[in-house]
């Protein structure tokens, strides 16, 4: 065999095994445990077993909502989703706080009159994309639920109704892949835990 093919060949074997691992091992990006087909939904593994309703059950999206099953109109706005047991809401890159959206704003403002009525909890879980280090997501995806909790904090609710934490990029719901799967993994995931 020809020295510069065996060269080749075994460069090309390398390159895939070093992709699949650095993707794989480093990245955990190509679990196929982590969402459940067609929904979008992951599975919570926080080992905390709770009740939930659904955010339609609890207040329904105001006429001016957006989100569903919609895609974002783009990837440089704050974008609202209701999934069937908890709202998400997308960030644009670098971004930790909902910015001037009204529906949101809406939204939380009746969240946080339903909680305190009721005095149910809620955890609110924030998520990045893996474009920087796992440690400075982490940070990116806790300043994410933390703006969230402010928010309804100003709004009344006692701040020990609200449980944060952040899965920085541990926990995709899409592909790194592309702008539109980054921008989707950038999220904060607000569940209403019935007592």
């Amino acid at each position: 065999m020809n020295s510069k093919l065996l060269v080749f060949v075994l460069f090309a074997v390398w390159s895939g095994i070093s992709w699949r691992w650095y993707v794989c091992g480093v990245k955990k990006a190509c679990s196929s445990d982590r969402e459940v087909p067609g929904t979008g939904i992951v599975a919570d593994p926080g080992g905390i077993e709770t009740d939930t309703i659904t955010a339609e059950q609890i207040i329904q999206p105001s006429d001016g909502y957006t989100g569903g099953a919609s895609e974002p109109s783009s990837i440089e706005t704050v974008h609202m989703e209701a999934l069937e047991d908890r709202m998400v809401i997308h960030f644009p890159y670098s971004s930790t706080r909902k910015e001037d959206n009204e529906a949101i704003d809406d939204y939380l403002s009746r969240l946080a009159q339903y909680m305190i009525a009721s005095g149910e909890h809620v955890t609110i879980s924030g998520h990045t994309d893996f474009v920087s280090d796992p440690k400075t997501n982490y940070q990116y995806g806790l300043r994410r639920a933390y703006g969230i909790r402010d928010i309804l904090i100003k709004k009344g609710v006692p701040k020990s109704q609200i449980r944060c934490r952040s899965y920085g990029e541990s926990k995709p719901v899409a592909s790194n892949d592309t702008a539109l799967g980054r921008y989707k993994n950038r999220r904060a995931e607000i569940v209403l835990n019935k007592k």
